[in-house]
């Protein structure tokens, strides 16, 4: 860290009360220092909209994605309630301000099987409000799904991975395809095994 401190003659400036480190997947406890502070360790923050955390962030981001979801799905109250829109407008509706919301970088989350069973209960509650089925009439997942053209949404989720994937390694470059086909190292096993022996 100090050595981006002195990058500051270069026009690089670094404030260290404003710098926090998050370190995920490692074992060391070292802390870091700048220009002879300490770095403020955080285990979580939010890097353009998505949730960056020291165990993967899935499980905090879907609780954020889901609750801000609400928010916009409350504001169409008036629309969910009109007569005079078709059930299948209110269901474009809900999946371009809601459900697009809901799902905001899912390409990159490690769905587990209680995430899914999370982002699916709260989709089928939004699809039940508006087609106007209620928790006393007991009806399918299936069966909700077909009557509002909607998929499981594990399905959907690996829809988009799969999507971002070829987007992805279409690109030009190596750099966008190196973590799909393990060449983030261009050394061979017997060359790293002499820089291990130099460090010793």
């Amino acid at each position: 860290m100090d050595d981006l401190w002195k990058e500051s003659r270069t026009g690089l400036e670094i404030n260290s009360s404003k710098t926090e480190e998050i370190r995920v997947n490692t074992i060391v406890k070292q802390g870091l220092r700048l220009n002879g502070e300490d770095i403020k360790r955080s285990s979580h923050f939010c890097y353009l909209g998505s949730i960056v955390a020291e165990n993967g962030g899935t499980s905090r981001e879907v609780n954020a994605g889901i609750k801000k979801a609400r928010g916009p799905f409350s504001k169409l109250r008036r629309v969910r309630l009109s007569k005079s829109l078709r059930k299948d407008t209110k269901i474009r509706i809900f999946n371009a301000s809601v459900k697009s919301v809901l799902l905001y970088g899912c390409e990159t989350w490690l769905v587990t099987n209680e995430i899914q069973r999370k982002i699916q209960t709260f989709v089928n509650r939004c699809l039940r409000f508006i087609i106007r089925i209620w928790w006393v009439n007991i009806i399918s997942n299936k069966y909700l799904w077909k009557a509002t053209g909607q998929e499981d949404i594990n399905l959907e989720i690996r829809k988009r991975k799969f999507g971002w994937i070829g987007h992805t390694l279409k690109k030009d470059g190596e750099i966008p395809k190196q973590p799909y086909f393990g060449t983030l190292r261009e050394t061979g096993r017997e060359e790293d095994r002499e820089t291990a022996g130099e460090d010793r």
